[in-house]
C-alpha cells in the first residue's frame, strides 16, 4: 500500500471499473462487448490521467484525476462516469429494489444533457486544480486532500472546495462556486474559483514553477518543464478544448517502427531519439492516432513508418504518418 511522507497510508480505491461495467450492463440490458468501453491513458510528468469513452452511451467521455499508476487512473475515470450518470445509477438501483424512481423534470433532464455536452472530457477545472496543487505541494495528492462539498438549493446545486495540501492559511480556505443545474457542474465551478485565486497569487505560482532536485533543493522548472506544460494547457483551454494544442517538434520526417497498434491508436519507436525534453517519458515511444495517418486506415506491429513529431500536453505524438 502506497503512502506519502507525513501522511496516513492511502486506502485502496473502490473498484469503480467493475461498478461502471455493472451499471452499463443494466442500462443497455445486454452483456458488454470489448468495444463498448474504451480507456485512454495520458501521462503528465510522473502521473497518469485516464479518459473513459462509453461507446454504448453515445460516446460519452469522462476524465479522471491525476494518479500514480494506470490502474488507479482508470478507476478514477470510471468514478467520474458514474458520478455524471448518478441519476441513472440511482434509478436502476430503485428499479431493482421495487421502488419507483422520482421522475426528473424536463428542465433538469435538459440541464444534465447540456452539462455533459459542455464539459471538456480531456481537461476540466477539477483536474487542473489537482495538478496545480500537486505542483505547489511537491507531491501526488492523496485521496481526501482536496475536499468538495455540494449542497442542493431548490433545483440547483452549489459546491465548495478546500485543499489541506496547500500551505499555511491557504489550507483553511474554501471556495464557493456558482449555482448550477448539476452536482458535477457545481464542483467544476468551485474549482474554477479556486484556480482564479491561486493563479493570481505570485508566491503560490512561484512555488508551482519549481521542482526539487536530487539534493532536495528547489530549482526553477525551465521552459520545457512544468511551466511549459501549463502554458500549453492555457492554450488548450483558449482554443475551446475541442482539440489538443500542438506544437511542431520536427519540420522534417523522421522514421521508426510500429511497436504496438490497438485499432485506433498505438506507439512508434523512432530510429533515433527525439531531441526534446519530453522524449525521456514513455521510454522514448511516440504516440500515434488513427486520425493522424496519411493514406492509411490502420497500422500493424513491425511496420516501418515516417512521420513528423509534435508535442501537446500529453507528450510527444506523430502526425502525417505514412509507410516509409
Amino acid at each position: 500500500m502506497l503512502s506519502m511522507p507525513g501522511t496516513q497510508p492511502m486506502q485502496p480505491m473502490p473498484d469503480f471499473k467493475s461498478e461502471l461495467n455493472q451499471f452499463l450492463q443494466k442500462h443497455t440490458k445486454r452483456p458488454l462487448g470489448k468495444n463498448d468501453i474504451e480507456y485512454t491513458i495520458n501521462r503528465y510528468g510522473h502521473q497518469q490521467q485516464a479518459i473513459v469513452k462509453l461507446h454504448c452511451m453515445d460516446g460519452q467521455e469522462y476524465a479522471g484525476h491525476l494518479c500514480l499508476d494506470q490502474k488507479s487512473a482508470e478507476k478514477s475515470a470510471a468514478e467520474q462516469a458514474l458520478q455524471a450518470n448518478a441519476h441513472l445509477v440511482q434509478a436502476l438501483k430503485e428499479a431493482g429494489s421495487g421502488k419507483r424512481p422520482a421522475p426528473k423534470s424536463a428542465a433538469e433532464d435538459m440541464a444534465d444533457k447540456r452539462a455533459r455536452m459542455e464539459e471538456n472530457p480531456a481537461l476540466t477545472p477539477k483536474t487542473e486544480l489537482n495538478s496545480l496543487i500537486g505542483k505547489i505541494a511537491k507531491k501526488v495528492l492523496a485521496k481526501g486532500e482536496t475536499i468538495y462539498v455540494s449542497n442542493r438549493i431548490g433545483n440547483q446545486y452549489q459546491a465548495t472546495v478546500q485543499s489541506v495540501a496547500l500551505p499555511d492559511e491557504w489550507a483553511q480556505r474554501a471556495w464557493a462556486g456558482e449555482l448550477c443545474a448539476t452536482r458535477q457542474k457545481a464542483e467544476q465551478s468551485a474549482a474554477e474559483q479556486a484556480l482564479k485565486d491561486i493563479k493570481t497569487d505570485p508566491v503560490l505560482m512561484a512555488e508551482a514553477m519549481t521542482v526539487k532536485n536530487k539534493q532536495g533543493a528547489k530549482v526553477p522548472v525551465g521552459k520545457k518543464g512544468w511551466g511549459y506544460m501549463m502554458e500549453m494547457m492555457k492554450n488548450f483551454l483558449q482554443n475551446g478544448g475541442t482539440a489538443m494544442f500542438r506544437e511542431a517538434v520536427t519540420t522534417d520526417f523522421v522514421t521508426g517502427s510500429v511497436i504496438e497498434w490497438k485499432g485506433k491508436f498505438g506507439w512508434i519507436k523512432p530510429d533515433s531519439p527525439i531531441d526534446h525534453e519530453w522524449a525521456k517519458y514513455r521510454d522514448g515511444k511516440i504516440w500515434v492516432s488513427k486520425q493522424d495517418l496519411s493514406g492509411l486506415e490502420e497500422l500493424s506491429e513491425g511496420q516501418r513508418v515516417q512521420f513528423k513529431v509534435y508535442v501537446d500536453p500529453s507528450g510527444l505524438g506523430a502526425e502525417e504518418t505514412s509507410l516509409a
